[in-house]
C-alpha cells in the first residue's frame, strides 16, 4: 500500500515538471521493495542494500521502492507517459532537470530507488551502476542551457501550473555534483523540489525533498541526506 501523503504531494508537483523521476516513486513501485528478475538484477540488489533506511525523522517507505534497470521501472515508465500527456509553453523544458534519465547507457542501467516520508515531505534517492565516464556525461546535462527559469504547462484535465526553476549551492555532494530547486504553483498550492544529482566513483545518484517546505529546511535536509548517502555507499559499494 502507498504511503498517500507521498503519492498526492508527488503527483501534485512531479508530472509537468517533468523533473528527476526519482520524485515520482512515491507514487508506488507496485510491491514491496519491488524487484525485477534477469540482466542487472544482482547489480540492482546489491544498490539496494546500500541505501539508507533512515535519516533523522524521515522514515523508508518500503511498498515505495523499487529496484532493476533504470529505463523498466515502474516509476520511470509511468513519469514518460504523464510527460506526454502534458503541454509545456516550452517544449524545451521537458527534460530541464533530468536529461541525465533519457542517455542509453543510464536507461539500461541496473539501479536501486528508496522513497522516504517526513510529515507533509518527500525524500527519495536513486542509485546507478555505470561506468564513471557515463556518470560524469550525465551530470554535464543537468541544468540546461535554454531559459527554464519560468514556464508553464496545462495538463490533460486543463489544469494549469506554473514553475520556478533555480540552481542550488549547497556544497559538492561525492565527487561531483549539480543541485537545484523547482517551485511548483498549481490549484492555490506551492510544492517545493529540491534536489542534487551527483557522480560518486561509477555510480551516479540524485536525491531529491519533495513537499511545501514548512519548515524552510528542504536545503537543509537535501545536504545532510546526500551527505549520508555517500557515506553509506562508501561502505558498502
Amino acid at each position: 500500500m502507498e504511503h498517500p501523503r507521498a503519492a498526492r504531494t508527488a503527483a501534485a508537483a512531479v508530472p509537468a515538471a517533468a523533473v528527476l523521476v526519482t520524485a515520482l516513486a512515491a507514487c508506488g513501485g507496485g510491491g514491496p521493495d519491488t524487484a525485477q528478475d534477469g540482466p542487472g538484477s544482482e547489480a540492482a540488489e546489491k544498490l539496494g542494500q546500500a541505501q539508507l533506511v533512515q535519516y533523522e525523522d524521515a522514515k523508508v517507505v518500503p511498498e515505495a521502492g523499487e529496484s532493476g534497470i533504470y529505463g523498466e521501472l515502474a516509476g520511470v515508465e509511468r513519469t514518460e507517459k504523464l510527460r506526454s500527456s502534458t503541454e509545456l509553453d516550452k517544449p524545451e523544458c521537458a527534460d530541464a532537470a533530468n536529461s541525465w534519465g533519457s542517455l542509453p547507457e543510464v536507461q539500461e542501467a541496473p539501479a536501486s530507488v528508496a522513497v522516504f516520508a517526513r510529515g507533509d515531505d518527500t525524500v527519495s534517492h536513486t542509485i546507478l551502476a555505470v561506468p564513471e565516464s557515463v556518470a560524469e556525461k550525465a551530470l554535464e546535462t543537468v541544468a540546461p542551457e535554454q531559459d527554464c527559469t519560468a514556464y508553464e504547462a496545462t495538463l490533460e484535465d486543463g489544469s494549469t501550473s506554473s514553475y520556478t526553476m533555480s540552481e542550488l549551492d549547497i556544497g559538492k555532494v561525492g565527487d561531483a555534483s549539480r543541485a537545484f530547486a523547482v517551485k511548483t504553483e498549481t490549484g492555490g498550492e506551492t510544492v517545493w523540489m529540491h534536489s542534487v544529482v551527483y557522480r560518486h566513483g561509477d555510480h551516479l545518484a540524485a536525491a531529491t525533498v519533495l513537499g511545501p517546505d514548512s519548515k524552510g529546511d528542504h536545503e537543509e535536509l537535501l545536504s545532510g541526506f546526500a551527505a549520508s548517502s555517500v557515506e553509506r555507499e562508501e561502505k558498502v559499494l
